[in-house]
């Protein structure tokens, strides 16, 4: 298997270039290409995909290559315990698929900064059409703790983001003030959750469509612990 250099100066700062291109499929070999240890496995792992899983439906990724069709958005952490993909069992083309620090959702308005979510739910609804948007939380989230834990949200950008989770730090520290940090952490993780889903109906296509029965949203919350998932619903009364 043979790499490649090439300059793109256009596209790359000025001091780098990009080496090592390998074209990976069931033939790649990877005792060839041994250096990088991680991103090599990850090469390997491909070629045991493209073997066990592509070659073995072709039918299906004939059919996804020529679009999707999603019924299901998933916004989840990008924490790496937290894999939605084996968590639900996903096949290629089920759920669209996003993830950020703390699986927030920021508001409608003042999407300038943080659009990369926002994007995502309108693609995803309008264009998608899908029918469930979720959002995942997960126990021992270093981001919930993060916003649990600072009181200046000014300086860095984790927090700036994380600072949108306010009204469940708020709400948490309000109702149980006498519980230990860890446990109004556990707290405040699933209430984040609400803080999104809430967020959620900020969005004029959202609300439009969850309010017409096109739409639903729902909350869950994965224990990573004791491989628990809790889960619920937001409906009009």
């Amino acid at each position: 298997m043979s790499t490649t250099t090439v300059k793109q100066p256009a596209i790359l700062p000025e001091g780098y270039e990009i080496t090592n291109i390998v074209v990976v499929d069931e033939h790649f070999n990877p005792d060839d290409h041994s250096e990088q240890g991680v991103v090599d496995k990850l090469k390997a792992k491909f070629k045991d995909f493209k073997i066990e899983v592509f070659l073995a439906n072709r039918e299906l990724f004939e059919k996804l290559a020529e679009g999707q069709e999603p019924k299901v958005m998933l916004i989840t952490c990008i924490d790496s315990r937290c894999n939605p993909t084996m968590l639900f069992g996903l096949e290629p083309g089920e759920a669209f698929v996003v993830r950020n620090v703390a699986n927030f959702v920021h508001p409608y308005e003042g999407q300038v900064h943080n659009a990369a979510v926002g994007a995502a739910i309108e693609f995803a609804v309008t264009a998608m059409d899908v029918k469930h948007i979720v959002v995942v939380g997960h126990s021992s989230c270093g981001g919930i703790n993060a916003l649990m834990e600072l009181d200046d949200f000014t300086t860095g950008l984790v927090a700036n983001w994380v600072k949108v989770g306010l009204p469940a730090k708020e709400k948490v520290k309000e109702l149980y003030p006498e519980l230990p940090f860890d446990e109004q952490v556990s707290l405040c993780e699933k209430e984040a959750v609400n803080v999104s889903l809430k967020n959620l109906l900020t969005y004029p296509y959202v609300k439009e469509r969850v309010k017409g029965g096109g739409l639903h949203i729902h909350g869950m919350h994965y224990n990573l612990r004791h491989g628990r998932l809790t889960s619920w619903d937001i409906v009009r009364k």
